[in-house]
C-alpha cells in the first residue's frame, strides 16, 4: 500500500470520526434519543449521560489530527501506532460490554461493527506502510 492510500484512508476515518462523534454529541447533550433504533445501534448507557459527550469530544479532536496526519503520516507514526492499539481496544472492550450487558447486545451490528471496520480499514492501509518504515529503521 502506498503512503496516498493512507493519506486517503485518514482523512476519511477523520471525517468519519468528526460527523459521527459531533452528531453523537449534539444528540447526547440534547438527550435526543430518535430515531430510536439508530440510538439504540451506537447510543450507550442514558441520553445526556455525561460519559457519552466526553468520549465523544474526544474523538472529535482524534478526529482532526488524523485529518492533519494525513498530510505527513510517516512523521506520525506514533500516533498511526496508538490509534491503531487504542481503538482497537476500544472497540474490544465495546464489543465484551455489548456481549454481557443486558440491553446492549444490539451494538454488535451497530457502533461495534462500524469500529472493526474502520480499523481494518487503518490496519490494511498503515501496517504495510509501517513494515517498510520498520524495514528501514525509520520507527
Amino acid at each position: 500500500m502506498s503512503t496516498a492510500f493512507l493519506s486517503n484512508v485518514l482523512r476519511i476515518i477523520g471525517a468519519i470520526f468528526v460527523v459521527f462523534f459531533v452528531l453523537a454529541l449534539i444528540g447526547s447533550a440534547t438527550k435526543m434519543t430518535e430515531p430510536a433504533l439508530l440510538y439504540r445501534l451506537v447510543g450507550w448507557a442514558d441520553p445526556g449521560d455525561a460519559e457519552e459527550q466526553m468520549i465523544s469530544i474526544v474523538y472529535i479532536v482524534w478526529g482532526v489530527f488524523l485529518w492533519r496526519a494525513a498530510k505527513e503520516p510517516l512523521s506520525h507514526h506514533l500516533f498511526l501506532d496508538f490509534t491503531l492499539v487504542a481503538n482497537f481496544a476500544h472497540f474490544g472492550l465495546m464489543a465484551i460490554q455489548a456481549v454481557v450487558m443486558p440491553g446492549e447486545h444490539l451494538h454488535l451490528v451497530g457502533d461495534v461493527l462500524a469500529g472493526f471496520i474502520l480499523l481494518a480499514v487503518l490496519a490494511a492501509a498503515w501496517l504495510p506502510v509501517r513494515r517498510q518504515l520498520t524495514a528501514s529503521s525509520v520507527v
